[in-house]
């Protein structure tokens, strides 16, 4: 639909672009019809006055037609022609009245540059409106020559008969290839210009493909965090000015969220999902300018604070859990979101130094060891709990020895 509509422009536009020139035309010859006011005054003295009746007449014509093809294109090429009859009427009648050989010879040469030259090169029309104005031009010339013109038809052939008769036969071929430059010029923009449309679709397509490559590459399609390949491409950047400037040091907390698969095996994947994104939502809240939080993948985060200290990184963290807190499931809003955090602070100026792959191993054990220490922390207090029913016959919701879920299930 829309290179159509660029194809009805491009119509548009060409018939517009004819009528400007076609107009530009009609304001040149006014003027030159003008400026000849002066040779009819010196040069057929006798006759001035007929001669500027003719000339002003011609001039008004022009204009009524300049004015009749404003706004409307379509109707240049008819503008063209009607002041081209009226005008070619004024000079075949005037070349009738002149008396004088030289006078003669050059008002012979003017109708001929003007009418069978400049109107076939200057204008854009068809061929047949050029014959069309060469038949009328000829037969009022010749009857006006013939009823008024003191000259015979030998003195007309030595002075610019033989320029009339030329101009009368290369005007439509001149006409014709004007029109077809023209108009090819104006097929060669319009297929540029639809060229250029497809150009600009099938770039504004790529780009949007791009940034829906990059968006996959980069983000996490669930969470929209940053995934572990933008993540580990901001913490080797980050570890690497941390190393250079040895002003700041580089905190990393490594996430992983408690009870992904039991949610995931007693309300459904779904429900995982929505505990994955809660965790996103809660990091997200916590991150300042300058840092990142990432997926890892599965259940597990990673958060990148270049230039923050120890305490400020584990302030993070008590923030994470509060805000983890206040998250909830829509498919059990009773159940409580945590999540074992392991944090490190890496200062270059003290610590030795490492790569990337060593402080992940470092903050992956720090958050293995708190998730382990939890896990004691709630078995003993499990064990505290049910000790006052085990003293009364109750049994253990676990088998001895299995009291507990398995670390794989937080």
């Amino acid at each position: 639909m829309m290179l159509a509509d660029l194809d009805l422009d491009a119509a548009k536009e060409e018939r517009r672009q004819q009528a400007r020139v076609n107009a530009a035309f009609l304001l040149c010859a006014v003027i030159g019809l003008l400026c000849y006011l002066p040779f009819d005054y010196w040069l057929i003295e006798p006759r001035w006055q007929l001669f500027w009746a003719g000339r002003l007449g011609s001039i008004g014509l022009i204009v009524a037609c300049l004015l009749w093809q404003h706004g409307h294109p379509e109707r240049s090429e008819m503008a063209v022609l009607i002041s081209a009859l009226g005008t070619g009427l004024f000079l075949a009648g005037g070349a009738a009245w002149i008396d004088e050989t030289e006078v003669f010879f050059f008002w012979n040469v003017s109708t001929a540059l003007a009418l069978f030259v400049l109107v076939p090169v200057a204008t854009v029309w068809h061929w047949r409106k050029m014959v069309l104005l060469n038949g009328f031009v000829a037969t009022a010339y010749l009857l006006c020559f013939l009823l008024w013109s003191p000259f015979s038809f030998f003195t007309l052939g030595q002075y610019g008969g033989i320029f009339l008769l030329v101009g009368l036969l290369i005007s439509p071929l001149l006409s014709q290839v004007r029109y077809f430059n023209f108009t090819r010029a104006a097929t060669l923009r319009m297929e540029l210009t639809k060229r250029n449309a497809e150009l600009s679709i099938t770039y504004e397509r790529l780009a949007q493909q791009h940034q829906e490559l990059m968006q996959l590459a980069n983000f996490d399609t669930m969470t929209g965090l940053p995934n572990r390949r933008r993540g580990m491409a901001f913490l080797k950047g980050s570890l690497a000015n941390c190393q250079q400037e040895m002003r700041s040091p580089l905190s990393l907390m490594l996430i992983d969220v408690d009870h992904l698969k039991p949610v995931n095996d007693t309300l459904g994947h779904a429900a995982g999902d929505q505990l994955i994104c809660a965790v996103a939502r809660a990091l997200e809240s916590i991150i300042g300018k300058g840092e990142m939080a990432c997926r890892m993948g599965g259940d597990e985060f990673l958060v990148v604070l270049p230039g923050a200290s120890q305490r400020a990184c584990r302030a993070r963290a008590e923030a994470l859990c509060q805000a983890l807190a206040e998250q909830r499931l829509a498919a059990d809003p009773e159940r409580t979101i945590t999540a074992s955090i392991g944090t490190l602070t890496y200062a270059p100026w003290s610590d030795a130094r490492v790569d990337m792959d060593t402080l992940i191993q470092r903050v992956d054990s720090e958050m293995y060891h708190n998730k382990r220490r939890v896990r004691g922390a709630r078995r003993e207090a499990a064990k505290r709990e049910e000790a006052p029913r085990g003293a009364s016959g109750a049994a253990s919701e676990y088998p001895e020895g299995d009291d507990w879920p398995s670390l794989d299930d937080f």
